[in-house]
């Protein structure tokens, strides 16, 4: 069985944890000693996880071997088809939820920071420019004609808010989308799993600081996330492409109009979008000449021609072509009032103006930065002409470190602050589980996602940080805790007669 892979996990694990510890040191010093904080119990968690990495890349096979052997037998037992969990609590979940999140919304509402020099102030800025131009018919006709130029904030939302443009009604629009997106959610997450399930992820999202503070303030998140979980709740019921017969045209045309209004909210669904993209297109690679065998799972029979098992494990190229053309069109028919904007006034259909600080070192006015750079390419190739391959390497790194901090913290309840960190680390190993036991597409799907998200805004960090950059990823990666604490209790249960 070959070693070689966690013999590697266990060397970057323990290189980022020696990177973490040594960032703690430069942004806290003697203080992380001399005065507690949450970095003084980071400090010796993250020096422990480097001895260990360090220790796991010294141990001999055969440790590895049992580590190996018990971790396919578990992930056996994880991927084998359990029937949904219906239970009268899970429905008791799913009510409660509801009304957990309106007592916690009605407690934060009055407590969100004012719309002073701040996203809120710039959604309510534009919102009423709209409705002083004639509101969002006029500013419909503008997209079309590229009249109107604003690059930043994307139409949709700016147009709800433009009906009523005050900053009380704006926190009421946003905190009816958050509970939207929570009923639909955790309504189809029931569905498709059980209500035990939907109800887990329902209690979750409603004491969810991220999800709660975000959802509270006058701001897109909460409207985009209910289309993120539209997206979400598509992608599990999508069959599996290498073995359907037929082909999910209604599916995926529901993604792409989906994914077309989660643009016109904001300019960060373009990513789901590439995600949707790179997702499709991995179907057409064998994996299993890539990945070692250690990582595959064994096929039941082996006596099959090699022939046939290459056509289980890929998608024809027109198939996969197909589903990619249906996917853009059909986004492009929602989104096509902003892509033709972009392309009269800015001559790029995706163009975002906070795309030129990504090759920036610290925020600038992203208008002042048009006038300045010219075209994104020129930013680009500026940024590349004043930094060296060193400075590009720590920055993504850095960030990454971060990410890492804030996807975690970004798990934990209300009314912790930082504390919610340690919440997050008690929830990864059941995100994990819940991972290992989704068997459909979508799980490759999340992890693309993860993956694109976190690199960008890794990239992001020194222009901003937060929560919000990172919250389409809350929903799925709530529903797979809850899915592992589910499946950690059946295993615990099946086990215990024995």
């Amino acid at each position: 069985m070959n070693t070689i892979v966690p013999r590697l996990i266990s060397g970057l694990t323990a290189a980022l944890a020696g990177l973490a510890v040594m960032e703690m040191l430069r942004l806290k010093g003697a203080t992380l000693v001399q005065q507690f904080s949450l970095a003084t119990l980071l400090a010796p968690c993250a020096t422990g996880v480097v001895l260990l990495g360090i220790a796991g890349c010294l141990m001999p096979g055969r440790f590895w071997e049992r580590i190996l052997s018990k971790g396919q037998q578990l992930h056996s037992a994880l991927a084998l088809p359990r029937p949904m969990v219906n239970h009268w609590t899970g429905s008791l979940l799913l009510s409660g939820s509801l009304i957990v999140y309106f007592i916690v919304i009605m407690t934060i509402l009055p407590q969100q920071p004012l719309p002073d020099n701040n996203d809120q102030a710039s959604f309510l800025m534009q919102a009423k420019a709209v409705q002083e131009m004639g509101g969002p018919a006029t500013l419909l006709q503008q997209l079309l004609t590229g009249d109107y130029t604003e690059a930043n904030q994307h139409p949709l939302y700016v147009a709800l808010l433009s009906n009523f443009p005050s900053y009380e009604t704006g926190k009421r629009l946003s905190a009816m989308c958050g509970l939207c997106a929570l009923l639909i959610f955790t309504m189809g997450i029931a569905r498709y799993y059980g209500n035990l399930a939907g109800g887990l992820t329902g209690i979750l999202l409603s004491i969810n600081a991220a999800y709660c503070q975000l959802t509270a303030r006058v701001v897109c998140e909460g409207l985009l996330l209910i289309f993120v979980a539209g997206v979400w709740l598509i992608v599990l019921r999508m069959p599996e492409l290498r073995k359907s017969e037929s082909f999910p045209f209604l599916k995926l045309t529901g993604i792409g109009l989906l994914l077309g209004l989660a643009w016109l909210t904001k300019g960060t669904a373009l990513l789901l979008m590439l995600g949707l993209i790179a997702w499709l297109c991995s179907y057409t690679v064998n994996w299993q000449r890539w990945f070692p065998a250690m990582l595959q799972q064994q096929p039941g029979n082996n006596s099959k021609p090699k022939e046939n098992q290459t056509e289980r494990t890929t998608v024809p190229l027109k198939r996969v072509a197909v589903s990619l053309m249906l996917l853009l069109v059909s986004f492009s028919v929602i989104a096509a009032p902003l892509l033709i904007r972009n392309v009269r006034v800015y001559g790029s259909p995706t163009f975002n103006a906070n795309s030129y600080l990504l090759f920036e070192d610290e925020f600038s006015e992203p208008h002042a930065l048009i006038q300045e750079r010219g075209s994104l390419r020129n930013a680009a190739q500026h940024y590349w002409q004043t930094h060296t391959m060193t400075d590009i390497i720590k920055r993504e790194v850095k960030g990454l470190l971060w990410q890492t901090f804030i996807f975690l913290r970004s798990l934990g309840p209300l009314p912790f602050d930082e504390g919610r960190l340690f919440f997050g680390l008690l929830a990864l190993p059941f995100l994990i589980i819940g991972l290992l036991s989704e068997t459909g597409p979508a799980r490759r799907l999340y992890l693309i996602w993860m993956l694109l998200f976190w690199l960008a805004f890794a990239w992001y960090l020194p222009i901003a940080a937060g929560e919000r950059f990172l919250i389409p990823l809350l929903l799925p990666s709530l529903a797979f805790v809850s899915l592992g604490l589910i499946r950690t209790g059946q295993l615990l249960l099946t086990r215990k007669p024995a």
